[in-house]
């Protein structure tokens, strides 16, 4: 088994800013359905949200050792949170294909001021 682990520190307000920019077009091209109704169900925190999916999506793209390339697009990489606010990973298309024998995964994610950190661990059958 392989232990892969990837990191994301991002500047909220740098996500904020192309939100603005392309608004609903910067959501549907990143997130899912799923996602973008998480995203939608406080206004106050969007910014957040969105910041977190980000980060979390760009820290499991690393752990996966490709980044956002090779085939792997954002929406291959969904990150949604529980009622209980744990937030999971699922693993579509490009994504799912390079591990396909994941055991399992884990994501944490914190915000502070104007930043959000997310760092994700996958355990994948050799």
């Amino acid at each position: 088994m392989k232990l892969h682990q990837g990191i994301d520190l991002l500047k909220i307000s740098r996500i904020e800013k192309i939100y603005k920019n392309y608004g609903e077009k910067f959501l549907l091209k990143i997130f899912s359905d799923n996602e973008i109704k998480q995203i939608k169900e406080n206004p106050e925190k969007e910014k957040y949200k969105i910041a977190s999916k980000f980060s979390a999506k760009e820290a499991t793209s690393k752990a996966i050792g490709s980044g956002i390339s090779d085939g792997i697009r954002f929406k291959d990489i969904e990150i949604l949170n529980l009622e209980n606010g744990k937030p999971v990973i699922y693993f579509y298309g490009k994504a799912k294909k390079k591990i396909r024998d994941l055991i399992s995964s884990s994501v944490s994610i914190s915000d502070e001021d104007d930043f959000v950190i997310s760092v994700v661990t996958l355990l994948v059958r050799n």
